[in-house]
């Protein structure tokens, strides 16, 4: 009987801190995706789980480095290892199915200011790959979020992008966009 009981407090405890980890937002943001048609815009949600360790960026940053210096930018390298990537959180069009997050890092940008950068592999939907469009190239999704210290701003939703490293600057680029990026405007937080 004692043995029970201790096993059943050992499930009370790990079980709900295991689960917690798994489904906490940690933050969460709306915005409104204004797009070039007009009246083709949309609401968009990210909810943030966890942000990617410096492991996480240092692996997908290698890859990056490696696709640019072997000039294969536009190979799938680097949405395979987004895809081996834990999940971060998820992105959500408003009525659609949400896409899983491989990577989320915030930078302090002063003033109470920050950029959140996020980042995925993308999906390429069957009408684009049997029409053989441009956006199949260029498997990776990426949103940057700039917000204020009340979680308030704007960003980007860029699908279909090239990513490649810049030596010079030591960072990352976003070089070559198969489709338009779309402005994300009134990002506000979610709660």
């Amino acid at each position: 009987m004692r043995k029970l009981l201790w096993v059943v407090l050992a499930l009370l405890v790990v079980v709900p801190a295991a689960a917690k980890d798994k489904t906490e937002i940690i933050e969460s943001y709306k915005a409104n995706a204004i797009a070039q048609a007009p009246g083709a815009g949309a609401m968009v949600q990210v909810n943030i789980y966890r942000w990617s360790s410096d492991e996480e960026r240092s692996q997908i940053v290698d890859v990056i480095k490696k696709a640019t210096a072997e000039n294969r930018i536009n190979s799938r390298d680097v949405a395979k290892e987004l895809r081996g990537q834990e999940k971060t959180g998820y992105a959500f069009s408003a009525g659609k199915q949400g896409y899983p997050l491989r990577y989320a890092r915030s930078f302090d940008m002063g003033d109470g200011k920050r950029q959140i950068i996020l980042a995925t592999d993308r999906p390429v939907t069957f009408s684009e790959a049997y029409q053989d469009s441009r956006a199949g190239d260029f498997d990776v999704t990426i949103i940057l979020l700039n917000v204020d210290a009340d979680g308030k701003g704007d960003g980007i939703l860029s699908i279909g992008t090239e990513v490649k490293w810049n030596d010079k600057t030591n960072k990352l680029e976003v070089t070559n966009m198969s489709s338009q990026p779309t402005k994300l405007g009134d990002v506000r937080p979610a709660k």
